[in-house]
């Protein structure tokens, strides 16, 4: 009888960490880090890092169970504001920005300053390749979805444009794409980028909201913006876990000494079989 083989792991959390720019948000990722440290998994999605100067201080959090940082150096912002950190060095890494970012005078401002793009980190896990692509959309500050709202044409083109780069990834690679994609599954956008790409939203049946508005904004915000999607590599035996978290510093006192971040964390463990074990 052949003896039953160990499975395999990987495991993520991606999450938009609401870092604010002119050191607002100084205390309060320090505080969001040694919230992670306890929970540990192989490696970190982090969006909204708008400061290089948060890098450091990351960096001193986290380095002894997190060695390897990714990031797009740019001057004052990492490129995107994307951070991927991780337990084991990536095999590649590269940023890519989105070719349409809209324009420096509009409403979308920030998102074109930021130069918002896919950040994509190469792993091999027990001879399994794993690509992780941490990404943040352009936001669509006017909540309409149809293709009359400018900002949707925006979103529309990076929507296509990310299928095109899960599209070419090898097929016997496990594509993790994750991030803040700023629209909701009722989107037309939704179903487009799943469809394009032959994705998976493994939190698909979850209700939860992974974006949480601050008070006097509209419920309507209250919703899914943040995807953890899968593209299966050929012969896949690969089982995933997915999990919603929404983190706060419990050790502190009052309820806004607590709040780390508007956006929910995504977490993902995955199992599977290599082929010689079947």
């Amino acid at each position: 009888m052949k003896p039953e083989a160990n499975p395999k792991t990987f495991s993520l959390l991606s999450i938009n960490t609401f870092g604010l720019p002119f050191y607002l948000g100084t205390s309060r990722l320090k505080r969001l880090m040694r919230i992670l440290l306890q929970r540990p998994v192989d490696v970190l999605c982090f969006q909204e890092i708008q400061q290089n100067t948060y890098i450091p201080l990351i960096w001193r959090e986290m380095k002894d169970q997190y060695p390897f940082f990714a990031f797009g150096s740019r001057q004052l912002v990492p490129k995107g504001g994307l951070l991927t950190l991780a337990k084991v060095s990536a095999e590649n890494q590269s940023f890519v920005a989105y070719p349409d970012r809209g324009w420096p005078f509009s409403i979308g401002f920030a998102d074109w300053a930021l130069e918002k793009g896919v950040l994509r980190t190469e792993f091999e896990v027990n001879k399994q390749p794993i690509v992780v692509m941490n990404t943040h959309l352009q936001a669509n500050y006017l909540g309409n979805w149809s293709n009359a709202n400018f900002m949707v044409r925006i979103q529309t083109k990076q929507v296509q444009y990310l299928a095109g780069l899960v599209r070419a990834e090898a097929p016997n690679a496990l594509v993790i794409l994750c991030g803040d994609f700023n629209f909701p599954r009722h989107a037309f956008l939704y179903a487009e980028l799943l469809a394009q790409a032959g994705l998976v939203d493994v939190l698909a049946d979850d209700p939860r909201p992974t974006y949480i508005p601050f008070p006097l904004m509209p419920e309507t915000w209250k919703t899914a913006l943040d995807y953890l999607l899968i593209r299966y590599p050929e012969k896949n035996t690969i089982q995933v876990q997915p999990d919603i978290l929404r983190l706060e510093d419990r050790a502190m006192p009052r309820p806004h000494q607590r709040f780390l971040t508007d956006h929910c964390a995504l977490t993902l463990q995955v199992t599977w079989k290599s082929q010689t074990d079947a």
